[in-house]
């Protein structure tokens, strides 16, 4: 590579590649087109390769081209932040925590100790699910997240893990009269269900759970996505919900749900932090070293 390329390069691939023309990339970048075509040809001469096919129907990303594009777009995220941080002096630190870690992981991480982080970092935080917050982190709108990994880890994309988890069943109080010995399957599967989402993982394993063992599966009432919606529903009901155990253990303290003992647990999953290989240091390093699950009290399932 003779040159490097510079920003407007990487602007300009960008635009090409989210609009598929050079027209529509044009309008966006408020240029012309032949200027447009003359910055593409600039960074494919720097770059050796050839970044689009160009036909009537438009112009498509070479193998290349899609490099290209997902270095352009964290680029542009990043050009972004240090703009919003001229304008208000902090530098915002983007962290994504799926639901089921938000009691343990998050409140360490928000009361940290003073001096732990610079002054000027605030932690801007996005809840949702695990194939969610991973596709966040590939496009470079997150700098690290808290989540459960499902098969092999994106190579861009470095981890740690932080704890086993692993859902229980609960039913709400008051609730169905529910036996104080061992739950079987089939016991628990006469009984209505508050599941969880569709496709979630959490539902995935759900799912599974009944197959596993050989169990028609139980009517489900109702779905929802978050854990405390699940549990404000549970009351005054005969559905019974699975959760995540320090979920649980924070609303059975309440009063409002009862854990309850089965014969067969649902399997313990890992969770990870999870950060890009690129990511800003050092305060994210700082951060990642801020994250610790709170240890749940001793004495309670």
């Amino acid at each position: 590579m003779s040159k490097s390329l510079e920003l407007r390069h990487l602007r300009a691939v960008l635009a090409t590649a989210e609009t598929g023309s050079l027209h529509q990339a044009a309008i966006a970048l408020e240029t012309s087109q032949p200027a447009l075509s003359r910055l593409l040809r600039e960074a494919e001469e720097r770059m050796g390769v050839r970044l689009f096919e160009r036909s009537a129907q438009g112009s498509r990303a070479t193998a290349a081209g899609a490099l290209a594009e997902q270095v352009a777009r964290r680029v542009a995220a990043d050009v972004r932040r240090l703009q919003d941080m001229a304008r208000d002096g902090r530098w915002h630190l983007r962290v994504g925590c799926i639901p089921r870690a938000l009691d343990l992981v998050v409140p360490g991480l928000l009361h940290r100790p003073a001096g732990a982080l610079a002054d000027e970092v605030e932690i801007d935080l996005r809840e949702d699910d695990s194939l969610t917050l991973l596709a966040a982190l590939a496009r470079g709108e997150l700098d690290l997240a808290i989540l459960s990994l499902f098969g092999e880890m994106p190579p861009n994309l470095l981890s740690r893990q932080l704890y086993l988890d692993r859902n229980v069943f609960v039913c709400g109080v008051p609730g169905p009269d529910m036996s104080d010995g061992p739950l079987t399957p089939g016991a628990l599967a006469r009984h209505p269900f508050a599941a969880p989402a569709p496709e979630t993982p959490s539902r995935l394993e759900f799912d599974r759970y009944w197959q596993h063992h050989g169990v028609p599966p139980p009517a489900c009432r109702v779905a929802a996505r978050t854990y405390d919606a699940i549990a404000s529903v549970l009351p005054g009901t005969p559905m019974l919900a699975v959760m995540p155990r320090q979920v649980a253990r924070r609303h059975a303290g309440n009063g409002s749900l009862r854990i309850l003992k089965v014969a067969h647990a649902l399997p313990e999953r890992p969770i990870h932090v999870v950060w890009p290989r690129q990511a800003l240091q050092p305060v994210t390093d700082q951060l990642i070293a801020l994250i610790r699950p709170a240890r749940p009290r001793r004495g309670r399932p």
